[in-house]
């Protein structure tokens, strides 16, 4: 029996929305800018959407697996090719302007200068990933390398709010990857391949990213969550929320302190990668481990790799396959019982890059380099032992939800269920905020707020520094918990805030489908005579 391979979606409407006529608007706006700025119509869109982490942070650069679910908040890109070897980028966002440069003509890949940044680099990322796929599976469409790529007239809009925590970088790089792909002919594009090249991209402005927030974009389904497992391989499998009464809800809530991942990444996200690698160093060398040197900094292991490791190498217990949920959760908790011996009570509170060449038996010149020269970093300390807890924490916290999922009944009392997943859900923000310190006072303030007022748990969702947090509800409390919000949060930090904005702050996030394309015809625009 052949497999099927899931592609990515083509349409020729906006049925794919649960609001299709809320969504035209948007297309219409596209529409206008980019007839007005390329005087043609677009051959057709493409759209990505953002995504919301329901537990499981900063583990997937580790290679555990989490529980994020697609929005319907998204990306969409309006797009034709040119004859000339131009990308021109137009924005229906005033405050991007539009940007323009030339491919090569000898058909090499373009370079990013990481010394201006701006909106159009995360373009050039996609690009960059785009064109090296092209190259190695479809070369016959560019004359093996020695012809560019095609010239693109291109218009973005987007409604995922930049630095929310909710992905938005990820779903521009996504719909823009499949973007390039479709316009240099390639008529069909496989989840896997997508889920694949778009991974590395964002490693191109500098900013290490794990793999969930594209995958999650890609794979998305309306009404179900996602588990994204990255070993044996990365995947997205699509499961039902389970039925509760009364009717379980998540709530987004946008704290509107945005967090720029590119800008803070060298003392928050990306310091997190190299704390986590050295880790990871530490242990492979105290039990003399060989682990995979798999982690975003090269030649270093992850905290998955030395869990695996040390239960195959050290306990002969056969391999994990991350299926089985009492095995995972026992092994995590090892985990957690070896990283007490591992730090001294001195070491847990952090490291100096002298104290930590010591633990190693090196030069802190040779440590120097070895770590903390890769990827840019600012620290004071490094806090190995608390990502060390946090990760393998939050890695068995999605295992505990899965397995609640898979126990829950539909004739089991829903409050019982509902309350473990809230305790699960307020136990990660706890480690988001101690062991991970990638909370934030207002972060922790919606949180408290939420809670107080009927919400059964909440947490920091997305990378953190700012940006949003997700509340687990019932459709009943939602008005309450609302208007706490509005009352104690917003008005209270925002005074001028609009209905407007609080709309699109505050949001009761439906699971919706994953990356698309939608053929430009006349069920595009609402009355339009084409």
């Amino acid at each position: 029996m052949a497999i099927m391979v899931p592609v990515v979606p083509t349409f020729q409407d906006l049925s794919f929305y649960s609001d299709p006529t809320g969504n035209q608007p948007r297309y219409e706006s596209a529409l206008r800018l980019f007839e007005k700025s390329f005087h043609e119509k677009p051959a057709f869109f493409s759209r990505s959407p953002g995504r919301v982490n329901i537990v499981g942070e900063h583990i997937d650069y580790n290679y555990f697996s989490v529980l994020p679910m697609a929005l319907e908040v998204d990306v969409i890109i309006a797009a034709a090719t040119a004859t000339d070897n131009k990308v021109i980028l137009t924005n229906t966002d005033p405050k991007f302007q539009q940007e323009e440069f030339e491919l090569p003509i000898d058909g090499s890949v373009i370079t990013i200068n990481k010394e201006h940044h701006s909106w159009g680099n995360y373009f050039r990322c996609a690009l960059i990933v785009a064109h090296h796929f092209i190259k190695e599976k479809y070369g016959n469409l560019i004359d093996n390398g020695k012809k560019p790529l095609k010239g693109l007239r291109l218009t973005f809009d987007g409604n995922v709010p930049t630095g929310g925590g909710l992905s938005s970088s990820a779903a521009f790089c996504v719909a823009s990857i499949v973007t390039i792909l479709k316009a240099n002919g390639i008529k069909s594009i496989s989840k896997d391949d997508l889920t694949h090249i778009s991974v590395v991209s964002e490693h191109y402005v500098g900013v290490n990213t794990g793999g969930m927030d594209q995958c999650a974009s890609i794979y998305g389904e309306p009404n179900k969550l996602l588990l994204i497992q990255f070993r044996p391989k990365l995947i997205g499998i699509p499961f039902q929320i389970p039925s509760t009464n009364p009717k379980m809800v998540f709530l987004v809530t946008n704290t509107l302190f945005q967090a720029n991942k590119h800008e803070t990444a060298p003392k928050n996200y990306n310091l997190r990668v190299v704390e986590m690698a050295i880790a990871s160093e530490l242990f492979a060398k105290k039990y003399s481990l060989n682990t995979p040197k798999d982690s975003n900094l090269k030649g270093a292991g992850t905290l998955r790799g030395v869990m695996d490791a040390y239960f195959e190498q050290i306990l002969r217990q056969p391999a994990w396959d991350g299926n089985d949920l009492k095995i995972g959760i026992g092994r995590m908790k090892e985990m957690l019982n070896l990283a007490e011996e591992l730090f001294t009570s001195e070491e847990k509170k952090g490291f100096t890059t002298v104290q930590v060449a010591k633990r190693f038996g090196m030069s802190v010149g040779a440590f120097t380099k070895t770590f903390l020269t890769q990827i840019p970093v600012r620290f004071e300390v490094l806090k190995l032992y608390q990502r060390t807890v946090h990760v393998y924490s939050d890695a068995m916290r999605v295992l505990e939800v899965l397995q609640l999922f898979r126990e829950h009944q539909p004739t089991d009392p829903s409050i019982a269920f509902l309350t473990e997943f809230g305790k699960i859900l307020n136990e990660s923000q706890v480690s988001n905020e101690l062991y991970n310190n990638s909370s934030s006072p207002e972060l922790k303030e919606v949180c408290a707020i939420s809670t107080a007022y009927g919400a059964y748990g909440a947490r920091t969702t997305g990378a953190g520094w700012g940006g949003s947090a997700v509340h687990l509800c019932t459709v009943d409390k939602l008005p309450e918990i609302v208007a706490a919000l509005t009352e104690q949060y917003y008005k209270k930090h925002f005074p001028r805030i609009t209905q407007k904005e609080l709309d699109s702050a505050i949001v009761v996030s439906k699971p919706g489908i994953g990356t698309c394309v939608v053929e430009y015809n006349e069920n595009i625009i609402s009355g339009r005579k084409m």
